[in-house]
C-alpha cells in the first residue's frame, strides 16, 4: 500500500469523524429538546459512530504500515478487526435503543416534532454526502474498513429518513406510540445491517479465499502463458486491501536454474497486473519430476501412464486434474 493511498484513506476517515461528532450534538439536542425517543435514539446511535469512526481513523494508520520481521505479510488485518468491533459496538448501542423505545411504550408521550424533523433533515444531508465520498475511496483504495464506514452511514441515512417520515406521521396524527415504535423498527434495521457487515469484516480473519472471479483472473493469467505446463496448490487470502497469492507452476524439465528462475518472475508479474495490492509468490518446478513424485509418494497416477496436467482445470486439449496434488 502506497504512502499515497494511506493518506488519502485516513482522511477520508478523518472527515467521518468530524461529521459524526457534528450530528451527535444536532440529534441529541433535538432529542432532548423535542422530547422523540427516536430522534434520541439516533443521537445515541450517533454517539457510537464516532468511536467506530476514531478506532477506523487509527486502524488505517497501522493497516497501513509497511511489512516488517513480526509481520512479514503486513498489517492489513486491523482493518477487517477494526470493523468487527465496530459492528459490535453498533450491536450493543441498538439493544439500549430497543430498551428505551420499549419503556416509552409502557408510557406514551408527543414530543415536539418540529426539533426532529429539523435536526433529520439536517442529518440526511450530511449523511449522504460523507458517505458518498467514503464510498468512492473505500473503492479507490481497496479499504474494507472506509468500506464499512461507508454502508453504516448509509444505513444511518436511511434510518434518519425513516425517523423524518415518522415524525411527520406522529405530527399529522396525533398517536404519541409511533415515536417509539419507529425506534425500534431503526433498531432491527441497524442490527441486521450490523450482522451483513459482520460477515464481510471476518472472513479476511479467518483467511478466506478471494472471491471466486477474483481467482478466476489469476487463472486466467496462467493458462494464457504457454510455458507453464500445469500448477497446483493456488492458495488466495485477503488482509485488509492487501491480496497474497501463492501457487505451484510447473514447466519444462530441460530448463536451466535461472531460465525457470526467469519465467517464474513474468509469471508473477503478469499475475500481479490483474488485481490491485497483489502480492504473489510462484514456486517454480519440473514437470516430469513433480508427476513421478505425485505417482511414487502419493499414488495419484501410474508413473508408467502419460502423466496428466495438475492444472485446477483442463487447458489444450489435455486432460485436467483438480483437487488432487498433495506436497
Amino acid at each position: 500500500m502506497t504512502d499515497a493511498s494511506t493518506k488519502v484513506r485516513r482522511r477520508a476517515a478523518r472527515l467521518s469523524v468530524f461529521s459524526n461528532t457534528a450530528l451527535v450534538i444536532v440529534k441529541v439536542a433535538a432529542g432532548l429538546m423535542s422530547g422523540s425517543i427516536s430522534v434520541l435514539a439516533e443521537g445515541i446511535q450517533s454517539t457510537v459512530d464516532i468511536f467506530a469512526s476514531l478506532m477506523i481513523y487509527v486502524s488505517l494508520g497501522v493497516a497501513g504500515r509497511p511489512p516488517d520481521r513480526r509481520h512479514p505479510y503486513g498489517h492489513g488485518k486491523v482493518e477487517s478487526l477494526t470493523s468487527a468491533v465496530q459492528m459490535l459496538l453498533i450491536l450493543g448501542s441498538t439493544a439500549f435503543i430497543l430498551y428505551q423505545a420499549y419503556r416509552r411504550l409502557l408510557h406514551p408521550r408527543m414530543p415536539d416534532v418540529d426539533w426532529g424533523i429539523g435536526a433529520m433533515g439536517v442529518a440526511l444531508v450530511v449523511d449522504l454526502a460523507v458517505s458518498s465520498y467514503l464510498q468512492r475511496v473505500a473503492r479507490r483504495t481497496d479499504s474494507l474498513a472506509l468500506e464499512a464506514e461507508a454502508q453504516h452511514l448509509r444505513s444511518d441515512m436511511y434510518a434518519c429518513a425513516g425517523v423524518l417520515l415518522g415524525l411527520v406521521a406522529v405530527r399529522l396524527t396525533g398517536w404519541a406510540p409511533l415515536d417509539p415504535i419507529i425506534a425500534a423498527l431503526l433498531a432491527l434495521v441497524v442490527i441486521i445491517t450490523a450482522i451483513r457487515l459482520m460477515g464481510v469484516s471476518v472472513r479476511p480473519l479467518l483467511d478466506q479465499s478471494l472471491p471466486a472471479e477474483e481467482e478466476a483472473q489469476i487463472r486466467r493469467a496462467l493458462d494464457a502463458d504457454d510455458r507453464v505446463m500445469g500448477y497446483h496448490k493456488l492458495r488466495t487470502r485477503q488482509a485488509g486491501s492487501q491480496r497474497h497469492v501463492d501457487v505451484h507452476v510447473m514447466l519444462e524439465d530441460s530448463l536451466r536454474l535461472s531460465e525457470g528462475h526467469a519465467i517464474g518472475e513474468e509469471i508473477e508479474q503478469a499475475i500481479r497486473k490483474t488485481l490491485p495490492n497483489l502480492d504473489v509468490v510462484v514456486h517454480v518446478e519440473p514437470y516430469a519430476e513433480e508427476m513421478s513424485h505425485q505417482a511414487i509418494q502419493h499414488g495419484i497416477l501410474d508413473p508408467n501412464e502419460k502423466a496428466p496436467r495438475l492444472s485446477e482445470g483442463p487447458r489444450r486439449g489435455q486432460p485436467g486434474q483438480t483437487d488432487t496434488v498433495s506436497d
